[in-house]
């Protein structure tokens, strides 16, 4: 038969051998010792021409008598669990493999698990606490509809909405002497409050930061604890421990801090487009829609007029580290014009606001890695001052522009090379300064 030489042979129990011949006269329908159609003789038989056409009876090949009984597979469970879990056979190499695998599976797992976490947590933020927040805040104003109202009759709008007492507001009044009845309802809840922020706006579509200030004992509590002091990894926006609020009596330098929350959206994240836009090819497009903020105390309402962003190192080993969330108040002119004048020298910005001692000053700070964290442990902090009594709070963006030379720290030079060419900024911007 064709792919085979010879024909099988089977030894006899009397040690001899006994010839088997193909089956010759057996009829169409009897056993056959081969799979039909497995040299496909069938198939083809009738095709052929009839001088070289086969007999039509089926040949057989022998297969031993024994059967062999075919193993069953394992199920798909039990087969997937030894494609990923060692297992008696695999080779040092392959069992290598397999463990290294399952402990990446294992930290994806984990870290996956905390992503999740971190991303509801902060879905419910955004969502619950921010608007039950923003809805304290907004009282008056949803309420008012724009119109002038009297302290008195603000006072009684809220007592309206959130049913404050009457002996609630006095011990509120007593406690804070001269509180804006904007903040009442607001410091009902927490009296940790200091003020509001707001940059940009709700119909904003690239920075909405729109938050209460908070202020604790520490500068770690609201690090992790939101508003409704409820644990959080957003935390808070929050003014540095030291900083002093009181009626008409604010710190000279008010720093505030906030996380650069993941999502890159939220808190104070944005902040960090001052030091680089993403949105434009142009750096300055940022700092142009955005020249000014609101930031309110319990006692006054302003304005503030961004005029500067730096970029600051926090370890030593990498370089200078500035202190400027160490400055909180200003003895004299000297003392205002060095802070500014380092300020200035460190910025990537350069605005047409002026400045001079007796002005009030805002520092925004954030985390932010240009060079990745574990590289270059970094923070952005942009400066505001507050717009003076009869100035205007407009800002003439056209005459601003990016620092081509800003004062680096050491390990940014070691990046980008080169070295600080100077002071080259307009020094005249800062009136309370001769040099």
């Amino acid at each position: 038969m064709s792919g085979f030489s010879k024909r099988p042979h089977r030894k006899t129990s009397g040690g001899g051998e006994k010839k088997y011949e193909m089956p010759q006269d057996k009829e169409e329908d009897s056993v056959s010792y081969i799979t039909p159609g497995l040299f496909g003789d069938d198939d083809d038989d009738d095709d052929r021409p009839a001088a070289g056409r086969r007999s039509s009876k089926r040949r057989a090949v022998y297969d031993d008598d024994d059967d062999i009984e075919e193993k069953k597979k394992p199920n798909i469970f039990v087969r997937a669990l030894r494609a990923i879990f060692p297992v008696k056979g695999d080779g040092v190499g392959e069992s290598v493999r397999k463990i290294i695998f399952d402990i990446a599976v294992v930290a994806f797992i984990i870290t996956g698990g905390s992503v999740v976490k971190d991303f509801l947590n902060e879905q419910i933020n955004i969502v619950v606490v921010d608007e039950e927040v923003s809805s304290l805040h907004d009282i008056v104003a949803n309420n008012a509809k724009n119109e002038q109202k009297s302290e008195e009759e603000k006072i009684k709008i809220i007592q309206g909405e959130i049913g404050l007492s009457d002996t609630e507001v006095q011990n509120i009044q007593k406690e804070k002497p001269g509180i804006q009845a904007d903040f009442l309802a607001l410091y009902s809840q927490n009296p940790d409050i200091v003020g509001w922020i707001q940059l940009g706006s709700k119909e904003d579509p690239i920075v909405n930061i729109d938050y209460p200030v908070m202020q604790a004992e520490d500068n770690d509590y609201y690090l992790t604890h939101n508003f409704k002091r409820e644990d959080a990894p957003r935390g808070a926006i929050f003014a540095d421990y030291r900083n002093r609020f009181e009626d008409g009596n604010l710190s000279g330098n008010t720093v505030l801090y906030g996380h650069n929350m993941w999502n890159g959206d939220t808190m104070f994240a944005k902040l960090s487009r001052y030091y680089q836009p993403k949105e434009s090819n142009d750096p300055m497009q940022f700092y142009r829609d955005h020249p000014t903020l609101e930031f309110d105390t319990l006692y006054d309402n302003a304005t503030w007029k961004v005029f500067a962003c730096v970029l600051f190192n926090t370890q030593e080993e990498l370089g200078e580290v500035y202190p400027y969330i160490n400055v909180r108040d200003f003895a004299n002119a000297d003392q205002f014009n060095t802070f500014i004048l380092d300020i200035m020298d460190r910025s990537v910005l350069w605005t047409d606001v002026d400045l001079q001692y007796g002005d009030n000053i805002l520092t925004l700070s954030t985390c932010y890695y240009p060079y990745t964290k574990e590289k270059a442990d970094t923070r952005v902090a942009v400066f505001a001052r507050k717009v003076r009594e009869g100035e205007s709070a407009e800002v003439d963006v056209s005459k601003a522009m990016r620092n081509p030379d800003p004062l680096l720290f050491a390990y940014e030079y070691r990046v980008k090379g080169g070295s600080w060419g100077g002071r080259k900024w307009d020094s005249s911007k800062l009136l309370s300064y001769n040099g």
